[in-house]
């Protein structure tokens, strides 16, 4: 039955608008950088003499909030097209309807993930920096946020289910993405700054201490979600 349920939720992936919002935070991220380039592309270049390390330092400012508002709207996606009572109506567990949801989020941002991989290639290449020197490197500046983002999008799948009105749980999402990018004096233990954090020396330590509170956050709003009236 679970297997049904999340078929019926990919089925969304096959939308347009849908397709174009997987592409539109990968594209938002290389044009901003791509932008920077053109207009200081010779302080840029002259400031690192590793270019490819220069040109992934520049990404660092913009990727991070990508992948959390990224994963707010996607969280929300599902509310407004009232998936929440289609699939209570049917003869299905609640437990299976939540963990559809949270595996699909998870998915298209894993699918967003990637497209952000080809396309720093593409800009290093654009910009001549030929291809990168370390691919485990672009790994983690592309993927690694995405599994330190965990639990910011278990939490918004969770709120997305507890407010009736969603343009709050929205806006909550929105804004801390957005705050995030000048609070990173924020202790390490917030996990919203996690995506920020992967970049340092303890990159590894948030990638898996995301993945391990994402994993509970979603057990607790699953739990949540099993006992609660959707309204």
């Amino acid at each position: 039955m679970f297997t049904k349920i999340l078929q019926a939720e990919c089925i969304k992936l096959k939308r347009k608008w849908l397709r174009f919002l997987l592409f539109l935070g990968p594209a938002g991220v290389i044009g901003l950088t791509l932008v920077d380039y053109s207009v200081r592309y010779e302080y840029l270049t002259q400031q690192n003499p590793n270019v490819w390390e220069g040109l992934l330092q520049e990404l660092n400012i913009t990727l991070p909030i990508a992948f959390l508002l990224g994963g707010t709207i996607l969280a929300h996606i599902e509310y407004h097209r009232s998936s929440w009572k289609q699939l209570l109506s049917l003869p299905v567990s609640r437990l299976s309807v939540y963990t559809a949801k949270f595996v699909v989020v998870m998915f298209m941002l894993l699918i967003a993930s990637a497209v952000l991989l080809i396309g720093i290639i593409g800009l290093g290449w654009w910009l001549g920096f030929g291809l990168p020197p370390s691919w485990k490197t672009l790994f983690v500046y592309t993927f690694y946020p995405f599994f330190s983002a965990i639990p910011f999008v278990a939490i918004q799948i969770w709120l997305s289910m507890l407010f009736k009105n969603q343009s709050r749980s929205l806006a909550l999402g929105i804004v801390m993405s957005v705050a995030m990018s000048g609070m990173r004096e924020l202790p390490s233990w917030f996990f919203w700054q996690w995506p920020m954090l992967v970049f340092s020396d303890y990159r590894n330590t948030y990638m898996i201490t995301g993945v391990i509170i994402g994993v509970f956050l979603y057990a607790a709003g699953a739990l949540h979600f099993i006992k609660k009236d959707v309204a």
